[in-house]
């Protein structure tokens, strides 16, 4: 990748190697991450600043170099200047990946908007509000984490055990770019195996009728040229088709051209479909049934959090999922930045994505103590109660539907994201045949887990079950059977622990230990049910976070705690008793 750095210190990326928005990119973008200017205060105005931080990482980790926690009712600054030559012609919009949680942006003085919600991404024009030159750059932050209603994930202001280290302020990029006046500003691929072609609408800001689309098909190097209707659903027809898996993730590149705007995309040819086979229900791609074998992946860094510390970091992680025999990532109520889905579709993992958490604070005896100890009561709550599920607000309530379909809008793109979780563990669960109603309207080619673990309303497409601590027995059941969380083992490498007590399920001692009991594990709770129409697992965990010790890898990703090659010969066994259960081969 060719970088050069502007007297400033603004790094424009001449290539789209690293592109943030890789779904929609252009040739040129500028980032703005690097060093700003920080302080907290009690107000909102503040007269200095306390130092330098370094973006996109949260003023919480290591590697902001600042390593406090902002509190409740407090206020976090950030300031830079970059320098800008204007474009004639052309709109300069301005990118956030992800602030958390709520955030107010100023352009050399000039208030220019603000955001609330911590994990997607938003944008503003802000050509009127720049000049030729220097430009200053402020932006002001709130968080509440736990002790607000906002959606949080597992950040806890007194966290340790299963909840973490809290996040705040910018902790993905920030950028921007120019665009014409005319130009596109998003796409959206449907493929339809069916008729052998995909449908396709381009948005666009502009009063141009058309657009040109180029596909490029690179296992046989060829390229067709299309015209469509602007802001219109358009179909077209593909030859030779060649089909998205895990095991043949084939992307196809795109070209879209809109007057002078050019920018690239891309799409896979899939469809997600449930079948029912000898009385049990299955996921199935291109028709096909596959076993969900899969990993809880929390997305959490030592040193940098939430935020990963580069994009290499991301693709290891991904690759060793892979070389492991996983086909399947649950991402855990977190939305991590485009990139990640994007190196999903070109590896072929499948994400089952899960919206973010939010309500009021929970009450542990009521999520976690008692669902264990007396499973009966998983099946007795009434999540219409929204006092006991901490969701008494309506404006909350409210909120969480918008961002389920802001991260529906933002995510649906990715090939590889084939189900969306709407609640985990009963955190802020409410009206969850409603919710499954209002996600399957928005988009009803992928799958619903409504509830995973505990308190199923019989709602979505999966039963969806959480166990830890006993022999998993299945039911027959009308819905699709998925173990969406199990395991957590417990085992501690030296010199690699990074909490103040380790937590985890059923203490190991050494590698030899940890494969012995894992793989009594997946007998007994896997490859025994497989006959009894289990369709999949979601092994807890990738990765040790914090005072976790039970991911597959430690928190620094130094060490790979399991053995590769048998790990590898366990899922082939796993995959090799379901394709003969279900007829595939």
């Amino acid at each position: 990748m060719n970088l050069y750095v502007i007297l400033v210190g603004v790094i424009k990326m001449q290539e789209q190697t690293n592109y943030p928005r890789p779904q929609l990119r252009r040739d040129e973008y500028t980032t703005l991450d690097g060093y700003w200017d920080y302080g907290f205060s009690i107000n909102k105005e503040i007269d200095d600043y306390d130092g330098k931080i370094l973006v996109p990482y949260p003023p919480e980790s290591q590697k902001s170099g600042v390593e406090r926690i902002l509190l409740p009712g407090n206020y976090f600054h950030y300031r830079r200047t970059f320098h800008l030559t204007k474009h004639a012609h052309q709109r300069l919009l301005l990118h956030f990946e992800a602030v958390d949680a709520y955030c107010e942006v100023f352009l050399n003085g000039c208030f220019v908007g603000k955001h609330d919600g911590g994990y997607l991404p938003f944008s503003f024009d802000i050509t009127n509000e720049i000049v030729e030159g220097e430009n200053e750059i402020k932006v002001v932050v709130q968080d509440d984490t736990d002790y607000g209603n906002h959606a949080r994930g597992k950040q806890r202001l007194h966290h340790g055990g299963m909840y973490y280290t809290p996040v705040s302020g910018i902790w993905q990029t920030v950028w921007y770019e120019w665009v014409d006046e005319q130009h596109i500003t998003d796409v959206l691929f449907k493929p339809d195996l069916q008729k052998q072609g995909v449908y396709l609408e381009v948005s666009t800001m502009g009063d141009l009728e058309d657009v040109e689309v180029i596909i490029h098909q690179l296992d046989t190097k060829e390229s067709t040229n299309y015209h469509i209707p602007a802001c219109q659903q358009a179909f077209i027809a593909l030859k030779n088709i060649q089909l998205w898996s895990p095991d043949h993730p084939f992307l196809y590149d795109v070209e879209l051209i809109y007057g002078h705007d050019h920018v690239t995309s891309y799409f896979g040819m899939r469809a997600f479909s449930q079948v029912e086979i000898n009385g049990h229900h299955y996921m199935a791609i291109n028709g096909k049934p596959i076993f969900h074998y899969g990993l809880l992946d929390q997305g959490y860094y030592q040193g940098t959090l939430m935020s990963p510390p580069s994009d290499e970091a991301v693709i290891k992680d991904l690759k060793l999922v892979k070389s492991l025999g996983f086909n399947t990532i649950r991402k855990h109520v977190k939305i991590e930045n485009s990139r990640f889905y994007y190196h999903c579709d070109q590896l072929g993992i499948l994400v089952m994505q899960d919206m973010v958490n939010g309500g009021e604070r929970y009450d542990d005896q009521f999520v976690t103590v008692q669902p264990n100890l007396f499973p009966a009561l998983q099946s007795k709550r009434d999540d219409h109660n929204y006092i006991q599920m901490k969701r008494p607000d309506p404006d909350n309530r409210a909120a969480y539907y918008r961002e389920v379909k802001e991260t529906i809008e933002h995510l649906r793109h990715f090939v590889s994201i084939d189900t969306w979780v709407a609640f985990n563990e009963g955190w802020g669960q409410f009206d969850s045949q409603e919710v499954t109603d209002y996600i399957k309207k928005l988009d009803p080619e992928r799958f619903v887990d409504s509830a995973s673990g505990w308190f199923d309303m019989k709602a979505g497409d999966f039963l969806s079950i959480h166990n830890y601590f006993r022999p998993l027995h299945l039911k027959k059941s009308q819905r699709i059977i998925v173990l969406s969380e199990f395991g957590g083992m417990n085992y501690q490498i030296n010199n690699h622990f990074y909490g103040k007590k380790n937590y985890g399920y059923k203490r190991l001692s050494s590698r030899k230990d940890f494969m012995i009991a894992y793989r009594k594990l997946m007998i007994r709770d896997i490859m025994k049910n497989i006959p009894h129409g289990l369709a999949g697992s979601i092994y807890t965990q990738l990765s040790d976070i914090e005072d976790e010790v039970n991911g597959l890898i430690t928190y620094d990703r130094e060490v790979v705690k399991c053995d590769q090659e048998i790990m590898r010969g366990i899922a082939q066994r796993i995959y090799g008793l379901f394709d003969r259960e279900v007829g595939n081969e």
